[in-house]
């Protein structure tokens, strides 16, 4: 397993640069979005944390000209990520959970064990959230 983060600081400037919008969108990789969406939902009801990581993603891409923000893609990963965190030992650190998740969910590609290509290219799944089509969420949505 590689270890993206050595410790919650190191977590912390990585969700206050994606706040501050500091970095390019193509240069905010997938385990970097999982890592953002732990903070999140660490921290904040499940809820807010989905806005928070929708809203910073959108305003993200808008702060670069990008277009193509997926709310179905975000939502799962969110959703992912949150159940992820209500089984985590939360005697580790932040940072030591993150690189568990990142190590679990590193194959963004899951999400197509859910949602059809098709369902997932969809107008309506960029739009707003839509159930997978091809298989049942382990768990329970908000």
């Amino acid at each position: 397993m590689t270890d993206y983060f050595r410790n919650d600081d190191e977590l912390r400037d990585l969700v206050m640069s994606f706040e501050a919008c500091s970095f390019h969108p193509s240069e905010f990789r997938h385990h970097q979005h999982l890592a953002v969406a732990l903070w999140y939902v660490w921290h904040l009801s499940s809820e807010a944390a989905a806005d928070r990581i929708t809203n910073g993603i959108r305003r993200l891409a808008e702060m670069y000209g990008k277009t193509g923000y997926h709310e179905t893609i975000t939502l799962f990963w969110v959703r992912m990520v949150s159940d992820f965190a209500t089984k985590a030992d939360r005697t580790q650190s932040l940072a030591t959970i993150a690189n568990q998740l990142i190590g679990q969910f590193e194959n963004k590609n899951l999400i197509f064990d859910y949602f059809s290509a098709g369902l997932l290219s969809s107008a309506e799944a960029k739009a707003k959230w839509v159930e997978p089509d091809l298989k049942r969420l382990p768990f329970a949505g908000h």
